[in-house]
C-alpha cells in the first residue's frame, strides 16, 4: 500500500467534517484532541447562551415579583382594612397604617392581638385562632369581633375578621389577620332595625306617601286608628280619610306650609273607615334626599278621641262625686256663688237645703262600707229624681248632701218641697240583701232672708239641719235665728 493511501485511511471526522491528518500518528492524535476541545467549547457556548436566556428570564420574573410585592405593599399601606401579622402565639409582629384605628403602631407591635378583644368576643377570637391552626385559614370569613381602642373615650370598634395561616416546611410560621371596620354598617343596621321597630310599634299612626300623594306604607297603628288595613290604604290618596269639615282655605294653608317650611302640624277632623269622625293631631314632614329634593312625605297622626275623653273624665272627677255621680263640693260652691250673683242682680230668691242622713254610722258599723256606699248611692238617686230640673243636688262628703233650689221661697212651699224629699228617702231599701230604712234631717235657709253670702247661708242651713235632727230626725226645719245652734246634740254617725 502506498504512503498516500495510508494517510487517506487515517482520515478522521472532526466537527462533522472529514479531515485529513497529515504527518505522524502523534500529530493525528493531537489534532483529534483539539477537535474534541472545539466540540466541547461549542457545547459550552450553547449552554452559556441557554443560561444567559434563563438568567434574563429569572431577572424578568424577579422584577415582576418585586413589582408585585411593591404593589402589594402599597395596597396594604393604603387599605382601609387593618392587616396585622402575628406569630403563632398571637403576638403582633407587624401592622399596616390602618391599625392606627386601634392604637399607634408602636403600641400594637409586641402585644397580643387578643388583648384588644373585648371579653364578650374572646370566644369568637379563639375560634378563629383554632380554625387557622387546624385548617390554614378561618373556617368562616367575616367573624364579628368587638375591639377596644387605645383611647378609652373612643367608641368600641366593631370588625369582621378573618385569618390566614402562613406555613414554612409544614410548620405554622405567621398568622395574617384581615380586620374590616364594620362599625358604621352595624350602626346603620341598628338604626334601620330601630326605625323599623319604631314604625311598627309606635302608638301613633304613620303613613308615607310619594310626591303625588299616593300612600306607599302605613304602620299597624294607622290601621288601628283609621280602620283601614295596609292592603286597603296602600296605593290610595290620604283624601280617603277626609271628613269634609276642613275648608278649602285650610288645605291652601296646609300645602303652603309644607312647601315653604317642609312641615305642617295641627288639629283636624278625619273620618274612620266605619264613618266615625274623630279629632286628630297631624304632623306632616317633607323628606329630602342629599341634594335637598323632596322625595316623599311622612305623616304622623294621633287619635285625640281618647285624650279628649280623658280630659273630659278628669274634668268630671274634678267637679263630680265619684261614688254618687252628683256634683261635688267644688262644683256646688261654684253654682252657689253664681246663683247668689244672679239673685243680687235680679232680686230672685232661692233656698239652700242641707241634708244629713239619720243613723248612717250605725249602718257602716253593722254592715260594712260596701252596704254604706250602697245606701249613699240609693239616697243620691232618690234625691236627684225627686227635685225639680232647675235644682242642684250635691254631695259635700260622707252622708251630707245639699240642694240648691232657685225660686223656692216661703215656709209653705219649702214645707211641701221637703215633705216629698223626706218621704222619698225614708222608703225601705234593699242593699246587699239587707232591708234598711234610712231617713234624713233637712235644714233650710232662704236667700237673702237668712244670709247674704254663701258662707252665712250654708251655716244657717247647717244649724237648721241640727234643729231637725234634735226634733227626732226624718223631718225638715227652716232656720230660726231665735234658736241657738245645737250641733253638739247631733247623733253619732
Amino acid at each position: 500500500m502506498s504512503r498516500e493511501t495510508d494517510m487517506t485511511k487515517k482520515s478522521e471526522h472532526a466537527g462533522g467534517q472529514t479531515v485529513r491528518l497529515p504527518g505522524s500518528a502523534r500529530a493525528a492524535a493531537l489534532h483529534h484532541q483539539l477537535y474534541r476541545y472545539a466540540e466541547d467549547l461549542q457545547q459550552l457556548i450553547e449552554r452559556n447562551s441557554d443560561l444567559e436566556a434563563h438568567y434574563q428570564q429569572l431577572r424578568a420574573t424577579s422584577s415582576r415579583l418585586t413589582e408585585s410585592r411593591d404593589e402589594l405593599d402599597r395596597l396594604l399601606s393604603s387599605s382601609r382594612d387593618i392587616h396585622i401579622v402575628t406569630d403563632p402565639a398571637g403576638v403582633i409582629v407587624q401592622s399596616n397604617p390602618a391599625g392606627q384605628m386601634l392604637a399607634p403602631l408602636q403600641a400594637l407591635v409586641g402585644r397580643k392581638l387578643q388583648d384588644w378583644v373585648l371579653p364578650s368576643h374572646l370566644k369568637n377570637f379563639r375560634a378563629l385562632l383554632q380554625s387557622a391552626a387546624d385548617h390554614g385559614d378561618s373556617s368562616e370569613p367575616g367573624v364579628e369581633l368587638h375591639l377596644h381602642r387605645d383611647n378609652v373615650d373612643a367608641p368600641t370598634l366593631i370588625v369582621a375578621a378573618m385569618v390566614l395561616a402562613v406555613r414554612r416546611e409544614g410548620n405554622l410560621h405567621f398568622l395574617h389577620w384581615v380586620i374590616r371596620d364594620v362599625t358604621h354598617l352595624r350602626e346603620s343596621e341598628f338604626e334601620t332595625q330601630l326605625s323599623t321597630m319604631v314604625f311598627k310599634s309606635s302608638a301613633e299612626g304613620i303613613l308615607v306617601t310619594d310626591l303625588e300623594g299616593e300612600i306607599i306604607a302605613v304602620n299597624p297603628a294607622f290601621s288601628r286608628i283609621t280602620g283601614y288595613s295596609a292592603a286597603e290604604a296602600i296605593g290610595r290618596n290620604p283624601r280617603m280619610l277626609s271628613s269634609g269639615l276642613q275648608s278649602r282655605e285650610f288645605y291652601i294653608e296646609f300645602w303652603r306650609a309644607l312647601h315653604d317650611e317642609g312641615l305642617w302640624q295641627g288639629e283636624l277632623f278625619n273620618r274612620r273607615k266605619n264613618g266615625e269622625i274623630y279629632p286628630e293631631w297631624l304632623t306632616v314632614t317633607a323628606v329630602r334626599d342629599a341634594e335637598g329634593r323632596v322625595i316623599s312625605y311622612i305623616a304622623v297622626l294621633s287619635d285625640l278621641s281618647r285624650l279628649l275623653a280623658a280630659e273630659k273624665h278628669l274634668a268630671y272627677l274634678a267637679h263630680y262625686d265619684t261614688l254618687t255621680g252628683l256634683p261635688n263640693r267644688h262644683l256646688f260652691q261654684d253654682r252657689l256663688e253664681r246663683t247668689i250673683s244672679q239673685s243680687k242682680r235680679t232680686g230672685a230668691q232661692f233656698t239652700l237645703i242641707f241634708i244629713d242622713l239619720d243613723n248612717f254610722k250605725r249602718v257602716n258599723d253593722t254592715h260594712g262600707h260596701i252596704v254604706g256606699d250602697g245606701v249613699l248611692k240609693e239616697q243620691a238617686n232618690r234625691l236627684a229624681s225627686t227635685v225639680r230640673e232647675s235644682d242642684t243636688v250635691a254631695r259635700l262628703g260622707g252622708d251630707e248632701f245639699v240642694i240648691l233650689a232657685p225660686g223656692l221661697i216661703g215656709a209653705t212651699e219649702i214645707g211641701r218641697f221637703c215633705s216629698k224629699l223626706v218621704a222619698a228617702i225614708g222608703q225601705p231599701m234593699l242593699i246587699e240583701e239587707h232591708l234598711l230604712i234610712i231617713g234624713g234631717s233637712f235644714g233650710c235657709a232662704e236667700f237673702p232672708n237668712h244670709g247674704n253670702d254663701g258662707i252665712s247661708l250654708v251655716r244657717c242651713a247647717d244649724d237648721a239641719m241640727y234643729q231637725a235632727k234634735r226634733a227626732g230626725g226624718g223631718r225638715h226645719a227652716i232656720y230660726d235665728s231665735g234658736q241657738p245652734p245645737v250641733r253638739q246634740v247631733k247623733e253619732p254617725k
